[in-house]
């Protein structure tokens, strides 16, 4: 290795680690800049481009002597010496370049040393390394400096996106990978890069050139700009590239990658979630490839239940049921022995599969048997997490029940678990109120409420479940009032209700109940009665109050809704894509925006990738799982409009949309029982005068 390659080598491990974020004491800018005095080296390199032998020695000197001073700045504790030891670096790396001007190294640098300064100066930091660049092409350190620094200025991953830097970015980096084929940090830039700018392909051609390269030892500058829990360990390129992979429809592709991870790395609970989402599509050839290598690595770790959960569940979807409920039954009887919360939990995912798979009655079988199990189907009193498990089992018995339409054996479970429970629990009365607004019976749920409310008349969950009831009941006034009327007071009890069953999913994350969130949910309630300007005003008044950015933003989702109401289609959309430029990954806006889309009958392909995206977030959400199988329906995929449809009503089994969705489903399928029986559910559930009489309609035809 020449000397000159051991010098950078040593000023690349020394200054370059302290690119992005270093404390260390600012150095005092000359006027003027040293990119300003050193042009003139440059017009004497063209005129004399070799110094003489006794000036590149004298300039090498400088620069080792240099290089101490920046070491020693490290390794001195006081305020003073650090200060003075940079200060003696600069002038010897300032000197270097005046005796030789063709010494790149120096160049690069006085670059760095720039970007260690309190108050950084980019812009001189990326003319010395563009200076290094000119005098030397292949010089590595300074494309890599001026890649890291137009990806600053680029903010790629934070603030608003500047394409000009990111191209400059992207060509640097292209430099850095052609020097060091093997630079995973190059690899992984130009694959955050062609992901934001949209160029699928060769996000996917960067990543899997990321995992053949080596780990390198300074990852600093990549956590500090992507985010503290990125890394650029191969691990990380193998869950990238299964995104990507299924991002572009390569689902066997995705398989295979997240599998062959997998299989190293069992416990790898993030590539286990994003198998899953590749496997919710697969059938064929593609789920084989799935449940082989599920299969191996499972037999290298047969205590993983999220594993076992997923094998289970690709087998019963590729329609080997029997076989998943054999795996899972034979894991459930060894944990009997040891682990009777691990094996009542395996026989709810049993009756989860045939749940599923429509088999309502050996759900009900399984969902019972792990109540046995767990010891709690008779328990006098149980502990925190038997209750938790408690309710969740009675909760799924209930939707199933529901799904096969039997009213009286949901009510049974419903008594069951008031028993069990105790009669201060009030489990049971929100499911009773559940069952009586989802078989139409509003009136007795409205009474149900207030009769509760009697005993605890301070819980904002049941006020705003007594308000939404009276908005379905066509009293939105009244509701409104009833929600004012909260101005001020505090919750006497724990919040114990649900709020409106609204299509954005608003309700979930509404922060608290003061002033900011009534008006939320008064839009909301609004939109409800379709009063779309009312709804609009409430939405605004919540934003002018909204303190800081995360509430302002929520506010505006309930102001897109409201706009959509009230016939604004280009206000709403606009005010999605805003915040889609703020937070593009956020699922509420990236949802509704799809779905207004397909309701104007714009854009499919576009509105079905932005729901794409917003499964990928929260791939059980119901309305997201409708509005898939909307986009699908209008597509004129009916076989994928109907998997989503049927999986959005097992999980909310009280939303007239999605029934009204399934009825035109099978409407358009030939199934007209099917039709008929969904539309008739949709009307008892719906509120709204418009929808009611559309129902009607389709009725009638």
């Amino acid at each position: 290795m020449s000397l000159r390659h051991i010098i950078f080598l040593f000023v690349a491990v020394i200054s370059t680690a302290q690119l992005a974020g270093s404390q260390t004491l600012p150095i005092p800018s000359p006027a003027p800049k040293i990119s300003v005095l050193l042009e003139k080296n440059l017009k004497d390199l063209a005129l004399n481009p070799d110094p003489p032998r006794e000036r590149r020695e004298q300039a090498y000197a400088k620069l080792l002597e240099a290089q101490r001073n920046l070491w020693m700045s490290g390794r001195l504790q006081s305020h003073a010496g650090k200060a003075n030891a940079l200060k003696l670096a600069k002038q010897g790396f300032q000197k270097a370049v005046d005796l030789n001007p063709s010494l790149a190294e120096g160049y690069t640098a006085l670059a760095e040393l720039e970007t260690r300064a309190g108050s950084s100066d980019i812009e001189e930091a990326i003319s010395l390394a563009a200076m290094a660049t000119k005098i030397e092409p292949d010089n590595f350190g300074g494309h890599r400096l001026l890649a890291r620094l137009y990806t600053i200025k680029s903010f790629l991953n934070d603030g608003v996106f500047n394409p000009v830097f990111a191209t400059k970015a992207v060509a640097e980096w292209n430099h850095v990978t052609r020097l060091d084929p093997r630079n995973a940090e190059g690899w992984a830039f130009l694959s955050a890069f062609y992901e934001k700018t949209g160029k699928p392909a060769e996000q996917i051609g960067t990543l899997k050139k990321w995992l053949g390269s080596a780990s390198p030892p300074d990852v600093d500058f990549y956590a500090r700009v992507m985010g503290g829990r990125e890394s650029l360990a191969p691990e990380s390129a193998y869950l990238k590239l299964g995104e990507a992979l299924i991002k572009a429809g390569r689902i066997q592709e995705a398989v295979e990658t997240l599998t062959v991870l997998i299989a190293d790395d069992p416990d790898n609970a993030e590539a286990i979630d994003i198998l899953r989402e590749a496997v919710e599509s697969t059938d064929g050839p593609t789920a084989g490839v799935a449940i082989e290598s599920l299969q191996r690595a499972f037999f290298i770790n047969p205590g993983n239940m999220p594993l076992l959960n997923l094998l289970a569940r690709v087998l019963a979807r590729a329609g080997n049921l029997e076989d998943a409920v054999k795996l899972l039954r034979g894991s459930a009887e060894k944990l009997r022995a040891s682990d009777l919360a691990g094996a009542s939990a395996l026989h709810v995912t049993l009756g989860d599969l045939y749940n599923g798979g429509d088999r309502y009655g050996e759900a009900i079988t399984f969902y019972e048997e792990a109540m046995k199990i767990r010891g709690v189907h008779h328990a006098q009193t149980l502990a925190a997490d038997e209750r938790e498990f408690v309710m969740h089992v009675f909760e799924k018995m209930i939707q199933t029940h529901k799904l096969s339409n039997r009213p009286n054996d949901v009510r049974l479970v419903i008594d069951r678990a008031r028993k069990l429970l105790g009669k201060d629990d009030l489990f049971a009365d929100r499911q009773l109120i559940s069952f009586y607004r989802e078989t139409g019976n509003k009136p007795q749920a409205l009474a149900s409420i207030r009769a509760v409310r009697i005993k605890y008349p301070d819980d904002y969950g049941f006020i705003r479940l007594e308000a939404t009831l009276l908005a379905e009941t066509g009293q939105v006034d009244e509701a409104v009032t009833l929600i004012k009327s909260l101005a001020g007071r505090k919750p006497a009890v724990p919040v114990t209700g649900s709020s409106a069953n609204s299509r954005n999913t608003l309700s979930a994350f509404l922060p608290g109940y003061d002033e900011f969130s009534n008006y939320l949910f008064i839009s909301n309630l609004y939109s409800q009665a379709n009063r779309g300007k009312e709804a609009a005003d409430a939405a605004n008044q919540a934003f002018l109050i909204a303190r800081g950015n995360e509430r302002k933003q929520i506010a505006r989702l309930t102001l897109a809704t409201a706009q959509q109401m009230s016939g604004d289609f280009k206000g709403a959309e606009t005010t999605l894509r805003d915040i889609l430029k703020q937070t593009p990954g956020n699922p509420i806006a990236l949802n509704n925006l799809g779905y207004f889309l397909l309701e104007r009958d714009e854009h499919f392909e576009e509105a079905l990738d932005l729901i794409r995206q917003a499964l990928k977030v929260d791939p059980t959400n119901p309305s997201y799982l409708d509005s898939l199988g909307w986009a699908y329906f209008k597509l004129g995929r009916l076989t994928d409009a109907e998997k989503f449809l049927k999986d959005a009503a097992r999980i909310d089994t009280g939303s007239a949309a999605i029934q009204e969705h399934l009825g035109d489903l099978y409407q358009k399928q030939g199934k007209a029982g099917l039709a008929k029986e969904a539309w008739e559910k949709a009307l008892r559930l719906a509120s709204d005068r418009t929808d009611i009489e559309r129902l009607k309609d389709k009725l009638e035809k």
